[in-house]
């Protein structure tokens, strides 16, 4: 018997002009832009209209939403601030911030869902949908809580992964979509996906493996099939494993191609342009090598396509107890595994690094 009934609002619109723009709406859905110190209507008219910003609409709305979803899910802990009213419930503390290396504005993905899961929510309003990672959606419902570690106008819930607030039990569909490399610790994801589903609930996870590096805000591990799958089958009988067409490898071949000529010199790129697929797959690799396409490859392209990396380290002379992964750990676990991520934020390697990569994500991110 059907107990509720779905609604869906769009919460995204794009101005036609900046005469369009609403200020409020606008910085909602764009707090990197509001530190310019331009207008929201100037912002749009000499950046955001190029770049393709949207603004927040129907807010009211999202709202109500928001608040009558977010009464049919249990938590198992309270928000360290209370919520307020049509707000998201954020879990994030300081401590986690400085955990995960959470900037103030990551680059938040923004895609909307394919029919299959447009229709399974409509089909069962009832039902409560998890959406792990989810991003800037372009719509919110009644039965989708949209999780992200920012608080997009579409997020319902602020937290990491790898801490789920949600009691046991409380899902009974999960999506997590091109996310799991992006978190530091994707088996304690895994572990908290399983235990917020429910007994008989379906999870499915989109999980890249041959993508070069992508930074939202950091990329830390792709998986194959069985990666995949060894971090579900514990808890999940695993019906299906397959590469729809958005994994397709044709993706992957554009995306490195491009990213490799992108990055080269001039004279260069139009050599590497022209060559053929023949001529990459029959020549030999060490003669390669010796040509200008590979020699003159950036050092930050080399970090986002490369086929792997080499790391050199020196044991510090006062170590961390460090805790092997994956495991579940207590409160006072946690706080030793906090401790020991302390003098790896104190480095400046990690920043020297994605500051390297960011003029080539650049070029990623709008190859995608």
């Amino acid at each position: 018997m059907t107990t509720h009934r779905f609604e869906e609002v769009v919460c995204l619109s794009t101005p036609v002009r900046p005469e369009d723009v609403v200020s409020d709406a606008y910085w909602r859905v764009n707090p990197d832009a509001r530190v310019t110190g331009l207008a929201a209507q100037e912002h749009y008219r000499l950046h955001g209209q190029s770049e393709g910003r949207r603004q927040a609409t129907n807010m009211s709305e999202v709202a109500r939403i928001r608040d009558e979803k977010l009464k049919r899910v249990k938590f198992r802990k309270k928000t360290p601030c209370a919520r307020e009213a049509g707000k998201a419930a954020s879990y994030l503390t300081e401590q986690l911030v400085r955990e995960f290396r959470i900037p103030e504005f990551p680059p938040i993905s923004a895609h909307d869902y394919g029919g299959f899961i447009a229709k399974m929510q409509r089909e069962h309003p009832d039902w409560m949908f998890l959406d792990v990672g989810a991003g800037l959606r372009s719509t919110v419902s009644s039965n989708m809580v949209n999780v992200d570690i920012f608080d997009a106008v579409s997020t319902d819930v602020v937290c990491v992964g790898e801490e789920l607030p949600f009691a046991d039990n409380q899902f009974d569909y999960i999506i997590c979509s091109a996310t799991l490399e992006h978190t530091r610790r994707p088996w304690d994801v895994a572990r908290e996906i399983c235990r917020v589903l429910k007994p008989g609930g379906t999870v499915r996870v989109d999980y890249p493996f041959l993508q070069p590096v992508h930074d939202y805000p950091a990329h830390y591990f792709n998986a194959t099939p069985e990666g995949n799958i060894s971090l579900f089958e514990k808890s999940c009988d695993i019906k299906n494993i397959a590469v729809p067409d958005h994994f397709h490898p044709v993706w992957t071949l554009r995306w490195i191609l491009r990213v490799w000529r992108d990055s080269l010199p001039e004279a260069d790129r139009k050599v590497f342009s022209e060559m053929t697929v023949g001529q990459l797959m029959d020549t030999d690799e060490a003669d390669m090598l010796k040509q200008g396409f590979c020699l003159n490859l950036a050092d930050a392209a080399r970090l986002v396509i490369g086929a792997g990396s080499s790391l050199e380290a020196v044991k510090k002379t006062d170590p961390v107890e460090l805790l092997p992964f994956p495991q579940k750990v207590g409160v006072k676990a946690r706080r030793i595994r906090a401790d020991a991520t302390r003098p790896m934020r104190k480095s400046r390697a990690g920043q020297v690094v994605r500051n390297a990569l960011r003029p080539v994500l650049d070029v990623c991110r709008r190859n995608r």
